[in-house]
């Protein structure tokens, strides 16, 4: 990659996977996505090959455009800014629930792939040019134990099966939207910022719980909301249908 010609602004807090940076590369906003992974171990690297591959073949509206990426030294990717978080809290007029379906379409086109996005939160859901975008899909492999947003980025939004040690499937991304739009709607992360994980994995896992119904919802939608959160993840609506109920409240 040309980094010459690109600046580069301070970095975010650690993410699910990395560093974030903001900054611009041939004038374009732009994030930078440092990935957190032993590029000693082959298997990594060649995973790092195989998920920029992958990024780079894609082609959707509400997908985050992959510009480029660089595997020397800490690998990182280069794409696209902006959180949906940020822009429904910033701006009052925004269309918050045009956004979240516009993310379900990005979503819906993975799942139509075959692909599991499989770190999905708020963070992930990004805004450009007033459009949402899905962004990290299928780089939850690059995660890692102990990180500094690792608990958080983990387990508020992991359906229970995979809490429960399965990994994630298409149903799971979808339990994992659900709180996404708990998220964005009442702009707390599920279960809130103090609960402790443990009491987060039991609620889910043992007791069943969902996280309590914030305000912003209406009925229909916390319904929508409820059935995407079944214990049972084939009782869970497909991304297809997902996009479909909530074009309704677009």
């Amino acid at each position: 990659m040309a980094l010459l010609q690109s600046s580069w602004d301070s970095t975010s807090p650690l993410g699910s996977f990395g560093a974030v940076y903001l900054g611009k590369w041939f004038n374009t906003d732009v994030v930078v996505k440092q990935v957190l992974t032993n590029q000693a171990d082959r298997e990594n690297r060649r995973q790092f090959f195989h998920e920029v591959n992958l990024w780079a073949s894609l082609n959707h509206d509400n997908l985050i455009k992959l510009y480029g990426a660089c595997p020397e030294g800490q690998p990182f990717f280069v794409c696209d800014e902006g959180t949906l978080i940020s822009y429904s809290q910033d701006r009052i007029q925004f269309p918050t629930w045009r956004a979240i379906w516009e993310a379900a379409k990005g979503l819906e086109y993975l799942h139509e792939l075959g692909i599991v996005h499989g770190d999905l939160k708020g963070n992930n859901i990004l805004v450009c040019d007033g459009t949402a975008k899905l962004a990290d899909f299928g780089l939850s492999v690059f995660a890692k134990a102990g990180d500094s947003g690792g608990a958080l980025g983990a387990f508020r939004w992991k359906a229970p099966e995979c809490l429960a040690g399965s990994g994630p499937t298409l149903a799971s991304d979808i339990y994992s939207f659900a709180m996404c739009m708990i998220e964005v709607i009442s702009g707390d992360f599920p279960w809130g910022k103090t609960m402790q994980d443990a009491a987060v994995v039991a609620n889910v896992v043992q007791k069943r719980k969902m996280p309590p119904r914030p305000n912003g919802f209406t009925g229909s939608q916390w319904n929508l909301v409820t059935r995407m959160c079944s214990f049972d993840p084939q009782s869970r609506p497909n991304a297809t249908a997902l996009a479909h109920l909530l074009w309704k409240f677009a």
